[in-house]
């Protein structure tokens, strides 16, 4: 057995062991993607890095644990790697939250997004409405594909169709499948437009969505 300092907090764990063993067995918790495997494997996705008392950053699912290491899991700099690296898995993730079979409560990116204050994911990741249920496939207007996650859809959640409390999403890409899903389930788009404006009138960047928007109507409807 060997020594480690979790925190401040000390544990013993096996000889042999990484670092996230000793975490876990302080009560501590670092986010992880390992579980993925099959897109994550051999600490590829980096969220899981800590802070040694050298001030080096190392990933607590890879490192290997030694008598009297210190491990920091949440300090600034910790946080701050962890929010860029989350940002980056996003910009190359094809978000299609409505088709998601991790929608719903099972998402760890949105989890994630939440955590770290990062935007990125609509609220269609926290809807828990499936398939023919969804409110779009029944002629509702829903802002959930273009309304940034983060407040638990508790309109999706009564049967009411999401009214963008949150504002709209920025990222182009997102944007851009959302208005596909639009065009899928025969949503008009003045009538999309309409409803945008009525409850977004007042932010910003809703010129760019609106333009977004219309430039895949454009090209997809004829």
């Amino acid at each position: 057995m060997v020594r480690v300092y979790v925190n401040d907090v000390p544990v013993d764990v096996d000889e042999g062991s990484t670092v996230i063993t000793a975490v876990r067995k302080a009560g501590f918790k670092v986010p992880t993607l390992c579980r993925l495997g099959d897109i994550y494997r051999e600490a590829s996705c980096r969220l899981c890095l800590v802070e040694l008392s050298t001030s080096k950053l190392v990933p607590a699912c890879a490192y290997p644990v030694s008598e009297g290491l210190k491990v920091y899991t949440d300090t600034h700099r910790v946080r701050r790697v962890r929010r860029i690296v989350i940002e980056l898995i996003l910009a190359s993730h094809r978000i299609r939250c409505w088709y998601c079979m991790r929608k719903g409560g099972d998402c760890i990116l949105l989890e994630l997004a939440k955590e770290y204050g990062v935007e990125g994911i609509p609220v269609c990741a926290e809807c828990k409405l499936y398939g023919e249920e969804c409110l779009l496939t029944k002629g509702y207007i829903c802002l959930g594909p273009l309304t940034v996650a983060g407040c638990s859809s508790p309109c999706t959640a009564q049967g009411a169709p999401c009214i963008g409390c949150r504002g709209p999403i920025t990222r182009r890409d997102v944007i851009e499948e959302a208005a596909k899903f639009y065009i899928e389930n025969g949503v008009d788009i003045n009538r999309l437009l309409s409803i945008m404006k009525l409850f977004w009138s007042a932010v910003p960047e809703l010129s760019k969505v609106v333009d977004i928007i219309k430039d895949v109507y454009k090209v997809m409807v004829r």
